[in-house]
C-alpha cells in the first residue's frame, strides 16, 4: 500500500502538470479565438481589444461573457444583409437600373450611359422608344425590324387584307 501511495505521490505532479498543460493550452486557444471572431464581428479596435481583455483576465468565465455581449453578426452578414435590403428597396420603389452593370437609368434611355448596353430601340415607324423583346410597335403596330411606317403597311392592316381575299 506504500509503494501504491509513493508511486501517487510521484505520478501525481507530472499528471498535474499536464492537466495544467492542457487547461492553459485551451485559455490560449479560446484567446485566439476570441480574437478572430470579434475581429470578424466589428472593426472597432478598443471594442476588440475589451473583448479579449475580458477573456484573457475571467478565462473561461469570461469566454462567457464574451459569447453573451457579442455582436450578433459578423461583418460580413452584416455586409449581405444590407446589400439584400438595398435591392428589396430598389425593386419596391421600382428604380429603373441598367441589367448589365446595376446603375440608374431614365425609362426612356435606349442605350445605358456607363456601359452602352442596350436597353431598347426605337421604332422604326413612330420612332418611339420600344422595348427590345417587343415584336410589334404598341404605338403604331409596325413590326421589329420594319422601317417607317410610311414603306410598310402595319400589321393589323396586312391581317385586314388577307381576310378580305
Amino acid at each position: 500500500m506504500e509503494n501504491i501511495l509513493a508511486e501517487l505521490k510521484n505520478i501525481l505532479p507530472i499528471v498535474g502538470l499536464l492537466i495544467s498543460s492542457y487547461v492553459v493550452v485551451l485559455w490560449v486557444a479560446a484567446l485566439i479565438w476570441t480574437y478572430r471572431d470579434i475581429h470578424s464581428r466589428t472593426e472597432d479596435i478598443l471594442i476588440q481589444v475589451l473583448s479579449v481583455a475580458i477573456v484573457f483576465v475571467l478565462n473561461f468565465a469570461g469566454l462567457i461573457v464574451y459569447l453573451i455581449l457579442r455582436p450578433r453578426e459578423t461583418l460580413i452578414q452584416k455586409y449581405e444583409r444590407e446589400l439584400e435590403e438595398t435591392y428589396m428597396r430598389r425593386d419596391i420603389e421600382d428604380e429603373h437600373v441598367c441589367p448589365t452593370c446595376q446603375r440608374g437609368i431614365q425609362p426612356d434611355f435606349i442605350l445605358c450611359p456607363y456601359c452602352q448596353t442596350s436597353l431598347r430601340r426605337a421604332c422604326g415607324g413612330c420612332e418611339r422608344v420600344v422595348d427590345l423583346t417587343w415584336q410589334v410597335c404598341p404605338y403604331c403596330a409596325t413590326p421589329a425590324g420594319g422601317g417607317s411606317s410610311r414603306t410598310s403597311q402595319p400589321i393589323y392592316r396586312q391581317q385586314e387584307e388577307v381576310l378580305v381575299r
